[in-house]
Parts: structure tokens; C-alpha cells; sequence
């Protein structure tokens, strides 16, 4: 089961009170993310689950992750916490650059 699935099919991302982000910090914080590189840090906790993503090339039990589901689930977890949902303007643009700008693996 990949980690951003729970049991029940939820995606844990949404609830941003989600016990997994204290492990998305800890991670983070081993791998020496800084991160929203060139962006404000309005959306930290999606940078660092995507820094997480990108540098390991797997989610946080060790699943292995394919570089555009990495990039799929950053915009997720800002759309999830944008007023604007799916249509947030910042999650597509962040996705965009993200996308364009990354290095692939």
C-alpha cells in the first residue's frame, strides 16, 4: 500500500492536521530540505512532501514513485488546501514550473 493511500482509500494530505506531516517535517528536515526553492513558504508542507518525493524517489514507506506522480501530488496537496480547490491558480502554476524546471530522475 503506498503511503498516500490510507486503509479506507483517504488521502491523508487533505487533512492538514494529519499526524504524517510531523513524519513529512522529520523527513524533511534529515534530508536537508529548504523547501519552496524560489517560491514563499505559503505552501511549506507541500514543498517539503515533494522535496521528500524528489530526493528519495519514493513516498514515505519507501514505495517507489515515478517522477510525474511526484510532481501530481505536490499540486494535490496545495489544491487540497486552497480555497479554490482543484482550480487553484498557485497549485497550476507551482505544478507548471515544477514540472519544467525540475530535474528529472
Amino acid at each position: 500500500m503506498s503511503a498516500a493511500l490510507t486503509p479506507d482509500g483517504y488521502r491523508w494530505w487533505v487533512n492538514p492536521d494529519s499526524k504524517v506531516w510531523s513524519l513529512v517535517r522529520a523527513r524533511a528536515a534529515q534530508l536537508n530540505s529548504d523547501g519552496c526553492t524560489w517560491a514563499t513558504e505559503f505552501y511549506k508542507d507541500a514543498c517539503l512532501y515533494h522535496d521528500i518525493l524528489c530526493s528519495t524517489h519514493a513516498d514515505l514507506d519507501g514505495t517507489p514513485i515515478l517522477w510525474e506522480e511526484a510532481h501530481l501530488r505536490f499540486r494535490q496537496v496545495i489544491q487540497s488546501r486552497s480555497l479554490f480547490g482543484r482550480f487553484s491558480p498557485m497549485a497550476w502554476w507551482r505544478y507548471w514550473a515544477v514540472r519544467r524546471f525540475a530535474r528529472k530522475w
